[in-house]
């Protein structure tokens, strides 16, 4: 029975020195470079820091349609948007540039830049609107326009 023991307590002695040397094998800590900031230290001199951050219009490449990007752009400063068109365009290279605080300015851009498709974007109280320029309101459909989808005169 002492041989047991003995064995058992041997056997414990060795897997100790055997922990004890991987633990101290162990490489050393990285030096991280950079700068390091001192904690629980205050500044010498205040620093302001905006409670409330202008928001900043501009493209994201997630958008990728007109509709998308005014959208976001509403939802993000509590407007609505009234979108009078019927159909949609995408986003292009020009509109990337625009990245102002100013809405006013961004929709001038946009309507600058969509000019060409016919499309006006302009700001009314508490919303944006999108128009066109060169086609009839979708909200007033014509007799001519209602013959020539179907084929046949009204009788």
């Amino acid at each position: 029975m002492k041989e047991k023991i003995s064995n058992r307590t041997a056997l414990g002695g060795l897997l100790l020195a055997t922990t004890l040397l991987v633990a101290c094998g162990t490489p050393p800590a990285k030096d991280f470079g950079g700068s390091w900031r001192p904690v629980n230290r205050y500044r010498s001199v205040p620093t302001e820091i905006p409670l409330h951050p202008q928001y900043t219009f501009f493209a994201a490449p997630i958008d990728g349609t007109l509709k998308a990007m005014l959208t976001r752009w509403a939802t993000d400063t509590n407007r609505t948007l009234r979108y009078e068109l019927n159909y949609d365009v995408t986003l292009y290279t020009p509109v990337a540039t625009i990245r102002t605080a100013d809405l006013e300015a961004a929709v001038s851009r946009l309507s600058g830049i969509y000019a060409a498709q016919g499309v006006q974007v302009s700001i009314g109280p508490g919303e944006i609107v999108v128009r066109s320029t060169n086609r009839p309101s979708p909200s007033v459909p014509t007799a001519s326009n209602d013959n020539s989808k179907t084929g046949s005169a009204l009788p």
